[in-house]
């Protein structure tokens, strides 16, 4: 089991720290969750070219948390890295760090593309129920 990522990318520190540094450490936690939020937040409300990329939210509420905590992984990463094109990910990595966290950022990217996939999946099975069960088998609409 992978250890719990700040944002999906940065892992948080453990091991003997004072109450001091914990404080601090935690109050910078929630600042960076609170970052990626808000860069999500703006691309989506400004409709930056790479949100299109992660496709419409699933209506289910479950599978739209899980589709919004994967595209704030890419929000992060994009803000972490300065990335400013049109691709969800950017230019390949240049750092080794930066590698690293490209692999989480395209693992989110594809956790979103199958969310996505999925909820569309679910929606049209549903409507294809109520068409059978309002029409009978058979008839068409």
């Amino acid at each position: 089991m992978s250890a719990r990522l700040i944002a999906g990318l940065v892992p948080p520190a453990y091991g003997a720290i004072s109450a001091e540094m914990r404080a601090a450490l935690d109050e910078r936690e929630a600042l960076i969750e609170t970052r990626a939020d808000a860069v999500l937040d703006d691309a989506l409300a400004e409709s930056a070219p790479w949100t299109t990329a992660l496709g419409a939210p699933p209506a289910d509420r479950r599978r739209a948390a899980d589709w919004r905590k994967s595209a704030r992984v890419i929000a992060a990463y994009r803000d972490r890295y300065r990335i400013t094109d049109d691709a969800p990910l950017g230019a390949p990595p240049e750092s080794a760090a930066q590698k690293i966290d490209a692999a989480r950022a395209r693992s989110a990217l594809d956790k979103v593309r199958q969310l996505v996939a999925d909820g569309s999946r679910q929606t049209e099975a549903g409507l294809q129920a109520i068409t059978h069960t309002e029409h009978g088998p058979g008839r068409d609409i």
